[in-house]
């Protein structure tokens, strides 16, 4: 593939494939809530890795959140989120998680904000479409996307 292809692949794994598998199972009447979380923090880990070709992955992680996600906290998110659900299947002390509750979004009760998973994907489909703008126009964007992409190959179907 040439560099135009893998750009547009990119983007269509992270749009077609990624996002679109997190949106689809929400749409399931049984509750997915973890295992969407789950996926959540996986993709900003995955896409963050594209969008930095940074290797340290708690850096880039949180600078994908500070510059794509500005209404949360970063490094409470990197924690909660990817630390905590991911990797021990339980929740940290930034963070609760709940589903169709979009008035709790962000809302803090006892210390804990509320992260509400149908307004989280929304903001992650928000964070993806200013990447994908940044990655038809930044040079810079688009070279740290070719280099991880060279490192870490991505799904193409």
């Amino acid at each position: 593939m040439n560099e135009d292809e893998v750009i547009e692949q990119i983007i269509k794994t992270f749009s077609e494939y990624n996002l679109r598998d997190i949106q689809e199972i929400n749409k399931y009447e049984l509750d997915f809530t973890i295992a969407e979380f789950i996926l959540c923090s996986c993709f900003i880990d995955q896409i963050s890795g594209f969008r930095y070709n940074i290797r340290k992955v708690g850096e880039r992680y949180c600078k994908f959140v500070t510059d794509y996600l500005p209404a949360y906290n970063p490094n409470e998110l990197y924690n909660d989120l990817r630390n905590k659900l991911v990797h021990n299947y339980s929740i940290g002390s930034f963070y609760g998680v709940t589903r169709k509750a979009p008035q709790m979004h962000l809302k803090v009760i006892n210390g804990i904000t509320v992260l509400n998973l149908e307004n989280f994907i929304g903001d992650l489909k928000q964070a993806l479409d200013k990447y994908i703008l940044e990655l038809k126009v930044d040079n810079s964007v688009r070279a740290n996307a070719l280099a991880w992409y060279n490192k870490h190959k991505i799904f193409s179907f």
